[in-house]
C-alpha cells in the first residue's frame, strides 16, 4: 500500500487598503495609480497612490516605493 499524496499550497493573506500608507510621509496610500509623473521619467509604472493621486514619496534613491502596512 503506498502512503497517500499530500500537497501543501501557499496560504493567501489580504490586506485591508484602509491599512496602507506611504513609507515616506506616512499618509494614506490609494490602491490607484498615480495621476500625474506616470512613465515620463522612466521609471515604470506605480500602482498606489496618495489620496489626491500623486505619486507616493520616493526613496533617497528616487525609486518608486510600495506602500507598508500598519496594525491599528
Amino acid at each position: 500500500m503506498t502512503a497517500p499524496r499530500t500537497t501543501t499550497t501557499a496560504e493567501s493573506v489580504c490586506v485591508d487598503p484602509d491599512d496602507l500608507r506611504c513609507p515616506g510621509c506616512g499618509e494614506q496610500a490609494e490602491c490607484a495609480p498615480p495621476i500625474l509623473g506616470q512613465a515620463s521619467d522612466g521609471h515604470p509604472v506605480a500602482l498606489f497612490s496618495h489620496p489626491d493621486r500623486s505619486p507616493l514619496c520616493r526613496d533617497r534613491a528616487g525609486r518608486i516605493v510600495e506602500p507598508v502596512e500598519v496594525t491599528r
